[in-house]
C-alpha cells in the first residue's frame, strides 16, 4: 500500500443520491484489503478498519433535525484512526462533510496536514461552499454527476420511476428496495399529476396533510416534484417550468433553514404553483 502512490485523502463531490457513499465504501474496502486492482464490489458490511461518520438526525417536536458534526465527534474518530489496523490500513469516511462545524473542520485539518501512509480519509459532500478551502486543497477531488435516463435503463432495465429521480441511481435503488419510500414517491407523483385539476380547498387540504409530515418525508415528496418538473421542461422545451421547479426547491430550502410556519409556506406554494 505504501508504494501504491495512492493519495491519502479524497473529496467526493456531486449531487445527492448519485452513489458517492456507495463508491466511497467500496474504495475503502479495497484499500483496507490491499486490493486496489480488483473488481469493484458493492459493500453491504463495514470493515472493522473503516470508520464512517455522518450528521446525526434527531426528532424534536415532530421535526427531524440534522445536527452538525461536532469537533468532539471528529476528535473521537481521529483517535480511533490512530489505532493499529487489523489489516493493511484504516479509512475514515465523512459523509455530508460540509456539516462539520468550523472547529471540527480545523481539527480534521491537522490530520490532513500530517498524513500517514496507512491512513486514508474520504470526504463526501454536495456543498463545497461550506468546506474550508484549506481542506479541499489537501484532497484529491473526484466529481460525480447525474446519469441520463437511457443509461439508467440500460443498467436497471426499463423503470417507471426514471422521471422521478433526475438521473440519481441512489434514488432508484431505494425505490426498489424500500416500500415506504416507494409509496411516498408514487403518492408525490400522483399529487403532482392531479394538482392542476384540484380546487383551492383541495390544495389547502393537501397543504394541511403535508404540514403534519416530518422533514425527511417532505424532502422526498418534493424532490419528486422537482425532478419531474425539470424532466418535463426539457422534454417539452417549456423551459419556464424550470422556474416552477426552482420555486419548489426554494420552498424546501426555506423550510430546512428557517423556522417557518410549515402549513403557511405549503399553502402559498400549492395555491400559486400552477
Amino acid at each position: 500500500m505504501q508504494g501504491s502512490g495512492l493519495h491519502h485523502s479524497f473529496l467526493f463531490v456531486g449531487p445527492e443520491n448519485v452513489g458517492k457513499q456507495v463508491i466511497a465504501r467500496s474504495l475503502a474496502d479495497r484499500i483496507v484489503n490491499d486490493d486496489m486492482f480488483g473488481e469493484l464490489q458493492l459493500c453491504n458490511q463495514i470493515d472493522s478498519d473503516v470508520d464512517i461518520i455522518m450528521p446525526e438526525k434527531i426528532e424534536k417536536k415532530k421535526k427531524i433535525i440534522t445536527k452538525d458534526i461536532s469537533v468532539e465527534a471528529i476528535t473521537d474518530v481521529i483517535h480511533s484512526m490512530s489505532l493499529a489496523p487489523d489489516k493493511k490500513a484504516r479509512v475514515l469516511i465523512i459523509d455530508d462533510a460540509h456539516k462539520m462545524t468550523f472547529a471540527a473542520q480545523n481539527a480534521l485539518l491537522k490530520t490532513l496536514e500530517e498524513p500517514r501512509n496507512d491512513r486514508y480519509i474520504i470526504l463526501i459532500t454536495h456543498n463545497t461552499n461550506r468546506l474550508l478551502q484549506t481542506i479541499q486543497s489537501r484532497c484529491f477531488v473526484v466529481r460525480f454527476g447525474t446519469i441520463n435516463a437511457d443509461e439508467l435503463c440500460s443498467v436497471y432495465g426499463e423503470s417507471e420511476y426514471v422521471n422521478d429521480i433526475s438521473g440519481r441511481p441512489g434514488f432508484l435503488h431505494r425505490i426498489h428496495s424500500d416500500k415506504e419510500f416507494r409509496d411516498t414517491v408514487e403518492y408525490a407523483r400522483h399529487e403532482l399529476q392531479t394538482l392542476a385539476q384540484k380546487k383551492v380547498y383541495e390544495r389547502l387540504n393537501l397543504a394541511l396533510e403535508l404540514s403534519k409530515k416530518d422533514d425527511v418525508y417532505l424532502q422526498t415528496f418534493f424532490q419528486v416534484w422537482i425532478h419531474r418538473i425539470r424532466a418535463a421542461a426539457h422534454k417539452t422545451k417549456k423551459f419556464q417550468l424550470i422556474k416552477v421547479a426552482d420555486k419548489v426547491e426554494q420552498m424546501l430550502n426555506r423550510m430546512n433553514s428557517t423556522n417557518v410556519n410549515k402549513q403557511l409556506i405549503l399553502e402559498d406554494l400549492l395555491i400559486n404553483i400552477v
